[in-house]
């Protein structure tokens, strides 16, 4: 609905000078160069300039989870940089954050000076310390109405104001001004067919 659409064009928009990506889709080639390993994207510490992504191999939840746990304690490291995690539902649940992850949040932008993405198509399964601790807490349109009420609760609305949502609509709430704006992001352009 333009959540991904939304990011990458705030990135570009914003231009951070590091940048790192927990790339689970593989749809950030355009934003950042794909590191090979973990311990590549540990050689990044300490590192004045970057934009790195990567992309996770754990093919069960149980791999999934050590790979995001460590990714998340090297992020840590990574001072002043600017974070995209894209589909936390994958790695998170609604009533458990894992530690290093939990610790982004609730410590990363203070102490670290972190800036913190995070995206998902299913709220409802995301973590509360993700939810509680987001600054701002921008949405397109979301399909379930579990997932409606769950970010409805969390900005002071109705379900309904989602669901009237159009493609590449959205919403923004700023938790600090208790104030929400809203805008339609820029969709792609379509490339001409060629003619042989």
């Amino acid at each position: 609905m333009g959540k991904g659409l939304w990011l990458k064009q705030r990135l570009q928009a914003t231009a951070p000078a590091r940048l790192a990506i927990w790339d689970r889709n593989d749809e950030y080639h355009d934003q950042a160069r794909q590191v090979a390993s973990l311990a590549a994207f540990a050689g990044l510490v300490g590192k004045p300039a970057f934009a790195a992504r990567y992309v996770p191999r754990g093919r069960t939840r149980k791999d999934l989870a050590a790979e995001f746990e460590t990714w998340c304690l090297i992020a840590y490291e990574l001072v002043g940089a600017t974070l995209v995690v894209e589909e936390l539902a994958d790695v998170t649940t609604a009533s458990f954050a894992p530690p290093a992850w939990r610790q982004l949040n609730t410590r990363g932008r203070h102490h670290q000076g972190l800036t913190l993405y995070w995206c998902s198509q299913s709220p409802a399964m995301v973590d509360k310390a993700a939810l509680t601790n987001a600054t701002h807490l921008h949405i397109g349109f979301l399909g379930t109405h579990a997932h409606r009420v769950a970010v409805a609760r969390e900005i002071n609305a109705s379900p309904e104001v989602i669901d009237q949502l159009e493609q590449f609509e959205w919403l923004e709430y700023e938790r600090s001004k208790k104030a929400t704006s809203s805008g339609r992001v820029a969709p792609p352009r379509r490339r001409a067919a060629r003619s042989s």
